[in-house]
């Protein structure tokens, strides 16, 4: 796969794309084998602008700044290679610093091939650190050896700064470039910047995020919730109706998606028992009792009431201003019209069944494992059902980061050695 991704130089949020779909393949519980990515990611982004399932840990959103600015003031003509030259002794200081939870690179180490700049570019764009969006790492490394500044490039960089990144990001920590130990943890000042940058980053004239709303609760001293999805959590008293609304939503399809999802494993597992022995993992049973469950979870959502009115679910996806493929609404409108008349019994609907295979073979096409016997011998359970969170355990974990920051007791904190 690597030569696959490596081609890809002339967008970063390409790479990104690529990058998270393949995660999404190294990950058997969230293969989109329905081809609803587009609309987990259309809501994922409203609610969370500038995240992604693979950024883990908020400090990175310092470490790639303090990186590429100090190769870009002593390296002009080597800039991306001695950026990430640098980002490889991160890893190892990260390693020394104990501290490996959301380490890029914890197994592989420096060796890793995806680092943590290509993971984190594009929401360092949108969080207005890096001042020219347009541009791909490479590309960047290109114009800054030509002596070109972010005002060449941004006819929108109001400042006209003769550097790529935001002028006030803090300054590393006493002996950062030693690489010798480093730490996740975030000081105050570092919390602080980097709360206002993600707050900053909604555009004038509109809602704020979801994060916004977390971000602003943070600064005023109250810690990030610990539940398993965003709608388990009260919202912040200052949440947008729309975004209160659209978390609604997210709920909701995150349910009917999985419904989808254990009639699609359902049916494999029978079509696998006829010729292959079955495990715990492709077992008829197994999906039958998890689709008990799910109908029982249905029912106290009221999901075949939301299923009536899809009109209400797209409404509020689309007033994010995001652009849903043709054929996945169709999917999606005649799986709800599924939910409306059979959710308390969908595995017995054979509209529902004949839809899923429609779907797949649609979306797979020769690949489809319902009509493709060496896809259906190679499934080993569980694709797909996790439910959807839209990367509420990524955004969790760095709203603790910056919320710990911000309980520091001084600017320098008690973590400012790296």
């Amino acid at each position: 796969m690597g030569s696959f991704v490596s081609w890809l130089d002339h967008s970063e949020e390409d790479q990104r794309r690529v990058r998270e779909m393949l995660q999404l393949f190294s990950d058997k519980d969230t293969v989109d084998d329905l081809g609803i990515g587009t609309v987990r990611d259309a809501i994922s982004n409203s609610l969370f602008p500038g995240t992604s399932i693979i950024q883990t840990r908020a400090r990175y959103f310092l470490f790639i700044p303090w990186l590429f600015r100090r190769a870009e003031k002593n390296h002009v003509d080597q800039l991306v290679a001695k950026a990430t030259d640098m980002e490889r002794k991160l890893i190892e200081a990260l390693r020394t610093g104990g501290d490996l939870a959301g380490l890029i690179g914890v197994e592989a180490g420096k060796n890793v091939r995806t680092l943590p700049s290509s993971i984190y570019w594009s929401g360092l764009a949108r969080y207005g650190i890096f001042l020219a969006p347009s541009l791909s790492i490479r590309q960047y490394g290109r114009h800054v050896g030509r002596g070109l500044a972010a005002s060449d490039v941004e006819d929108e960089v109001a400042d006209r700064s003769t550097s790529f990144w935001q002028r006030e990001i803090p300054d590393p920590p006493p002996n950062f470039f030693r690489f010798q130990s480093a730490s996740f943890d975030l000081t105050r000042d570092e919390a602080e910047w980097l709360s206002e940058r993600i707050i900053s980053a909604d555009p004038l004239g509109h809602q704020a995020s979801l994060l916004t709303s977390y971000v602003r609760d943070l600064r005023r001293g109250r810690p990030a919730p610990d539940v398993d999805a965003a709608w388990d959590a009260a919202l912040p008293a200052d949440t947008p109706a729309m975004m209160a609304q659209l978390v609604h939503q997210a709920e909701r399809f995150s349910c009917a998606a999985r419904g989808a999802a254990l009639l699609y494993n359902l049916m494999l597992a029978e079509a696998r028992r006829a010729e292959y022995e079955s495990t715990e993992r492709t077992s008829v049973d197994t999906y039958r009792e998890l689709l008990d469950e799910w109908s029982a979870h249905s029912t106290r959502l009221h999901l075949s009431d939301w299923a009536t009115h899809p009109d209400e679910f797209w409404n509020c996806v689309f007033s994010n201003a995001v652009r849903i493929p043709p054929p996945t609404r169709r999917f999606l409108d005649a799986w709800s019209q599924c939910l409306a008349t059979h959710s308390g019994d969908i595995a017995s609907s054979a509209q529902a069944r004949d839809l899923i295979t429609l779907r797949e073979i649609q979306h797979k096409r020769g690949q489809a494992r319902l009509t493709n016997k060496k896809r259906l011998a190679e499934w080993s359970g569980y694709a797909g059902t996790t439910p959807l969170a839209f990367r509420w355990t990524q955004v969790q974990r760095m709203l603790r980061d910056v919320g710990s920051g911000l309980g520091e007791s001084g600017a320098e904190g008690s973590h400012a050695v790296a």
